[in-house]
């Protein structure tokens, strides 16, 4: 009976999988890391790093670097955040929101950030499609990065430079 038992809780935990873990943050930007990561104070003055979820920006010796953190740092530095997420780490990855608005959305309509989709994959398919879309028409219209005739992905750059 135990063995069935066991059997059953393991072939329960194989079909279902590990539960995904969502969470909330609230806070003050005190911190902007870089063009895709702030610094965030919780009420409690606890400090997390989080990264905004479904892009990634320049490095920060990489063109346009400083720009795209001197964009995403007078989109959100000093104010109030709501950041929501999934899953466990560090840095925590999450849609972050000013007054209501998607920052990851935003720096891409700048041209400040590149979609990407390994850090989309737990938002809704709709957010995933308008991100994708964002950064089309911020290239488009060469807004940002975008004016670079080839602008260099930051994971193609991270990956030049580890060789």
């Amino acid at each position: 009976m135990r063995a069935l038992l066991s059997s059953l809780v393991l072939l329960s935990t194989l079909c279902i999988g590990p539960a995904v873990q969502a969470w909330t943050l609230q806070g003050q930007v005190v911190a902007v890391v870089s063009g895709d990561t702030l610094r965030i104070r919780d009420d409690r003055k606890v400090q997390y790093t989080v990264r905004l979820a479904g892009v990634d920006a320049p490095e920060k010796f990489q063109a346009y670097g400083q720009r795209s953190l001197d964009s995403l740092r007078e989109l959100a530095f000093q104010r109030y955040v709501t950041v929501e997420g999934t899953g466990t780490g560090s840095p925590r990855i999450g849609r972050v929101r000013v007054e209501g608005r998607d920052i990851s959305l935003e720096q891409l309509q700048l041209g400040a950030v590149w979609y990407a989709s390994s850090r989309a994959q737990a938002l809704p398919e709709a957010d995933r499609q308008a991100y994708a879309a964002a950064q089309e028409d911020a290239r488009q219209r060469r807004t940002g990065l975008w004016r670079d005739k080839q602008p260099i992905p930051p994971w193609d750059y991270r990956a030049g430079r580890r060789k």
